[in-house]
C-alpha cells in the first residue's frame, strides 16, 4: 500500500481517469506529510486532452499546483503510469502530445528545493485515484483541507497498514 515518505517529506499522489470516445478526462491529487496526514486534496475536470499520457501528466500539473500553494519543500512525487515517472526523470522531455503539459511540469518541480518521482502500485495510489473517479460525478474541486468521506476510510486504511 502506500508508504510513508522520509521525515520532512510530503507525499503527493496523483491520478488520472481518460475516456477515448469524448477526450476527456478527470484528475485527482492527495498531499500528506510524513505521518500519514492528510494536508490537501483536489479534483478536476480535464474537458479535453488528446490521450491518456496527457491526462496523467495534466494530474501532475493539478498536483504540483497544490504542492505550491501549500508551500512544500521535499515533495516525493507518486503516480502509478511509468511513463509519467520515466518522462519527469529524463527531464521532462516527451515526445507525444502531451509535451508541453510535461515541460510545465519539470519546470514547476525544478522550483521545490528537493523533489522525488517514484512509481507506485494501484493500490498505493487508491486516494488520488478516488478522486479522479469522483471528478467524474460532481464538479471541480480544486482545494480542500478537510478530506470529503468518500476518501477518509481510505486515508484510514493507507496509515493503519503503515503503524501495524
Amino acid at each position: 500500500g502506500w508508504s510513508r515518505p522520509p521525515m520532512g517529506f510530503v507525499k503527493l499522489n496523483v491520478d488520472a481517469s481518460f475516456d477515448h470516445d469524448l477526450l476527456r478526462g478527470t484528475a485527482g491529487a492527495v498531499l500528506r506529510d510524513d505521518k500519514g496526514n492528510f494536508i490537501v486534496g483536489g479534483y478536476w475536470k480535464i474537458d479535453w486532452c488528446a490521450d491518456v499520457l496527457t491526462a496523467e501528466a495534466m494530474a501532475l500539473r493539478f498536483g504540483l499546483i497544490l504542492a505550491q500553494k501549500v508551500g512544500c519543500n521535499r515533495l516525493i512525487i507518486n503516480s502509478d503510469n511509468m511513463e509519467v515517472i520515466d518522462t519527469m526523470r529524463n527531464g521532462g522531455q516527451s515526445a507525444g502530445v502531451g509535451a508541453a503539459v510535461f515541460e510545465d511540469c519539470y519546470f514547476m518541480a525544478c522550483d521545490f528545493p528537493l523533489t522525488r518521482f517514484e512509481h507506485c502500485n494501484r493500490v498505493a495510489n487508491k486516494v488520488a485515484h478516488e478522486l479522479a473517479r469522483l471528478a467524474k460525478v460532481f464538479v471541480t474541486r480544486d482545494w480542500f483541507e478537510e478530506p470529503m468521506e468518500n476518501i477518509v476510510p481510505l486515508l484510514i486504511d493507507d496509515v493503519t497498514i503503515i503503524s501495524n
